[in-house]
Order: structure tokens, then C-alpha cells, then sequence
């Protein structure tokens, strides 16, 4: 992308060399599940790893009956790279949800996905105006895009996962996305901050409710892929603190 006669540049691998990367060590795939295992105590329902789920289990039973989950869980943030705060990169970072969690928790069980470029204003103006903001969102948007489109070929027929002992007909979901607030706003489209009318970038409480814990569930009207587009398409997006442009999740299961 160039703006402002400056081009800015996506450093990045293709997403199924890094889930092949996890995949290829032995340890890591010999603690994979790919198989929904529902637990439960006592006649109630017990969460522990994602494959026990109801989100897990509402995508299996979406699929063809031999078909398995691929659950990839991507997260990033902005990091400065020195002491004094001068440089800084924006890394993204994959794992799999089919990892059981202790082992996902170690360090080789995240890969590099790529680094996001970082859109620079050269004066305090030019970072507050509208068309900076606007780039900034469409760089950021369109970065992730590339990074995940691979995904959406395999989303009707899914591939063959070859393994050392087997091969696996697997389905590939985003499952989460990690990501401190600013992030959260960046990825959802919803508006940075704590003064707006509805600032939490996953439901559409109001700002001046969220701490009330007395809340009913009938109160509480989650930020839907169709809420979101309806809003964009009726042109009422700001007045539920949404960005009035399309959002590239729209389109991923």
C-alpha cells in the first residue's frame, strides 16, 4: 500500500506453512486432539480444552460425519522493539486449539505468522484527521486478509492433513482471536473508546450499564457478523460505535 507517497509492505508466510511448522513437530502432534470429547461431573457439563466446547461441538456437527476441526487461534499486538521506544513492530502469532493447552503453552508451540505493517503520520495533524484514521483501518483490515484468505478454499470441501501415521480430512476455523482492547477494536471495527455509547467491542451495552452485573441475558445483544452488517447497510453505524466499512470476517465461518 502507498500512502502519502510512502509505501508501506505485509511481511509474511503463507498460514498452512506455519500450521504445517507446528504440525511437524512430533510432540506437538502427539498432543492434538481432533476429536469433540464432551465432559461432565456429577450431571453437569465440564470446560476444560476447547475440543470440550459447545462452540467445538456445534462446528463438528456441521460437517461430514468422518470430517475434523482445524482450530486456529491467532493473536497480535504492537511491540516496541528498543529501551527507548523508538522502533516497533506489529507481530502476529499462530497456534492451534487442537493443542492440548499445557503443551500449548510452551513457547515452540506458537509460530510467526507475519508482521502487520504500521501505517505512519508525519504530523500530529495528519495522524488526527479522518482520512489517516480511515487508511489505517482499511491497511489493517486488508493485512489480516491476506494473512487468512487461504482459509476460505478450503471452506466447502476442507483438505487432507498428512501426518506420520495418517492422513486427516480437516476443516480450517478461526476459533479466537487474542488481543488487548485497541487490538479488539481494530479487529471488530468498533469504535477506541470509553466515552462512546457503546464501547466494548463485543456486545451493545450501553457504556453507562456495563458495570451492572444485575443484567439479563435478554439485556445483553452480542455484536453478530449479521447485526454488524445490517447496521453498515442501513448507514446507522455509528450510532451503535461501529466503523461504517465492511469487515473482512464477515466472510470466515
Amino acid at each position: 500500500m502507498t500512502y502519502k507517497e510512502e509505501p508501506y509492505h505485509l511481511r509474511y508466510r503463507p498460514i498452512f506453512d506455519a500450521i504445517k511448522e507446528l504440525l511437524s513437530n512430533k510432540e506437538i502432534l502427539d498432543n492434538c486432539t481432533f476429536e469433540f470429547n464432551s465432559l461432565s461431573h456429577e450431571g453437569q457439563r465440564i470446560y476444560y480444552e476447547q475440543y470440550n466446547g459447545e462452540w467445538w461441538e456445534r462446528v463438528q456437527n456441521s460437517l461430514p460425519r468422518l470430517a475434523k476441526v482445524l482450530s486456529i487461534i491467532l493473536y497480535s499486538d504492537a511491540t516496541t522493539c528498543d529501551h527507548l521506544g523508538k522502533s516497533s513492530e506489529h507481530p502476529v502469532y499462530l497456534t492451534l486449539g487442537n493443542i492440548i493447552s499445557w503443551r500449548r503453552n510452551k513457547p515452540d508451540a506458537k509460530v510467526l505468522l507475519g508482521y502487520l505493517p504500521q501505517l505512519k503520520a508525519k504530523t500530529i495533524s495528519q495522524k488526527r484527521s479522518e482520512g489517516f484514521r480511515l487508511a489505517k483501518r482499511a491497511l489493517y483490515q486488508y493485512s489480516l486478509d491476506i494473512l487468512i484468505r487461504p482459509l476460505l478454499d478450503y471452506q466447502s470441501d476442507g483438505f487432507d492433513l498428512k501426518t506420520d501415521n495418517d492422513v486427516l480430512w480437516c476443516y480450517p476455523f478461526i476459533s479466537v482471536m487474542l488481543g488487548d482492547l485497541p487490538e479488539n477494536a481494530a479487529l471488530t471495527l468498533t469504535f477506541n473508546s470509553a466515552n462512546c455509547s457503546h464501547p466494548c467491542h463485543a456486545c451493545l451495552v450501553e457504556g453507562d450499564k456495563l458495570n451492572n452485573a444485575e443484567l439479563s441475558d435478554d439485556q445483553i445483544v452480542l455484536r453478530t457478523t449479521g447485526t454488524m452488517k445490517a447496521f453498515v447497510d442501513q448507514g446507522v453505524a455509528q450510532q451503535y460505535s461501529l466503523h461504517d466499512m465492511k469487515n473482512i470476517f464477515w466472510r470466515y465461518p
